[in-house]
């Protein structure tokens, strides 16, 4: 009876680790870590189930029969396809990015690694996309107007600066560039998270609402944590509140997070334009294996999504996601 009772127990383990947030785990560690890592959990569930099928096969041969070791097999197998799914679902095709149609702008969202992706580097894959907007996490406002400088002088756009810092070095500031094309912004109060978040609304009050974010990292338990979930709940209820809104940048989370969960009239871009299951983060582990937690959420009932891509730019430790955005009609 403890043999099954064990084995009840590491099943529920395993089919819980689908979908966490179901029963309020998925801010807690170290299941916040795991789930964040999906690909790794259809790694090694695949090859548990795997080797312990195989070994109850070995050991049928041999007229011993292990039924609860099978149904376990069975269980962790169907758990890593499930987790195989899910990214399959939210996308891991991921094309180039086509001529934008007219009348959209394009979303950049790129967690600088504080200089990691140089301004050059940052200004060329701007200018290759045709970025209107880039979201810039862990760039200071030196590094922010030199980009602007920068993409000013080869394509003629002049870019709008709005930049924040809290604290000493470039991974505790952010910055926002808007083109002067989408027309006049001005900075507004953001929501207060551990790194700096940037927000700025069109003056005429006809464009989206942006906003540059940077919750901080579930690096530890603790106070790290709740900080974290902090944070992530601030960003997310910009989504839930206020219609029109565009938020970009580093969550340091995925839509498996309980916050990200539950956004409102918001949708995610990398999911909508096909490429929701390829990781931003980190950058020298393949995009089929790391976490996708850049993302660029955006008011569905305002804007439409024609495409999406996530980018290598220069070392930085995270992919940049690019997203063509139209309004909808």
């Amino acid at each position: 009876m403890l043999g099954w009772v064990l084995t009840a127990v590491l099943c529920a383990v395993a089919v819980v680790s689908l979908a966490p947030g179901w029963v309020g785990l998925s801010t807690t560690t170290p299941v916040a870590q795991a789930i964040a890592l999906r690909p790794l959990l259809v790694v090694g569930f695949g090859l548990l189930g795997a080797l312990l099928l195989l070994a109850v096969l070995v050991a049928a041969l041999r007229r011993r029969w292990w039924p609860r070791r099978t149904v376990l097999a069975v269980v962790l197998l169907v758990v890593a396809a499930g987790h195989a799914w899910v990214l399959y679902d939210r996308g891991i095709e991921d094309a180039p990015l086509p001529e934008p149609r007219e009348g959209a702008f394009t979303v950049l969202a790129l967690n600088t690694f504080g200089g990691g992706a140089s301004t050059q580097q940052v200004a060329d894959v701007a200018q290759e996309v045709g970025a209107d907007v880039l979201a810039l996490p862990e760039t200071s406002q030196t590094s922010a107007e030199a980009i602007a400088g920068a993409l000013a002088e080869r394509t003629g756009t002049t870019f709008q600066v709005f930049a924040r810092t809290t604290g000493r070095w470039d991974a505790n500031s952010a910055a926002l560039l808007v083109s002067t094309e989408l027309g006049d912004y001005e900075e507004a109060a953001a929501p207060q998270t551990w790194h700096a978040s940037v927000r700025a609304e069109p003056v005429d009050g006809n464009g989206p609402t942006l906003l540059a974010v940077h919750p901080l990292s579930p690096h530890e338990p603790g106070a790290a944590m709740d900080r974290w979930a902090e944070d992530l709940e601030a960003v997310a209820q910009v989504c839930r509140s206020e219609p029109g809104v565009v938020v970009a940048g580093d969550f340091n989370a995925t839509l498996d997070h309980g916050p990200l969960r539950d956004i409102g009239d918001c949708v995610d871009a990398s999911v909508e334009g096909g490429v929701g299951g390829l990781g931003t983060w980190p950058a020298n582990l393949s995009r089929l294996l790391g976490a996708p937690i850049d993302h660029v959420l955006l008011d569905a009932e305002r804007f439409a999504v024609d495409a999406a891509a996530i980018l290598e730019v220069g070392a930085s430790d995270h992919r940049a996601v690019v997203a063509q955005l139209s309004a909808v009609e």
